[in-house]
């Protein structure tokens, strides 16, 4: 089974050219323009976790603290 990965990014061409980066190389990508809307989505289990910093609604690292505290998905 392909490793899943939450990507959090909000340009969308960077979002689209890492997620077919990362398909080609056997991982499954669920892409997120924004934290919150990702919210739902981190509460899935994800084996890594690949998020832009600057993001319009959330820190990114606020995102990974938060991700942190809850789980062990690497960020």
């Amino acid at each position: 089974m392909a490793e899943r990965i939450l990507l959090i990014e909000d340009d969308s061409r960077l979002a689209e050219m890492v997620s077919e980066y990362l398909g080609e190389s056997g991982f499954r990508v669920r892409s997120q323009p924004e934290a919150a809307r990702a919210g739902a989505a981190r509460a899935q289990p994800f084996d890594a976790l690949v998020l832009d910093l600057m993001l319009p609604d959330m820190d990114g690292l606020e995102v990974c603290r938060e991700l942190r505290a809850k789980s062990d998905t690497p960020c």
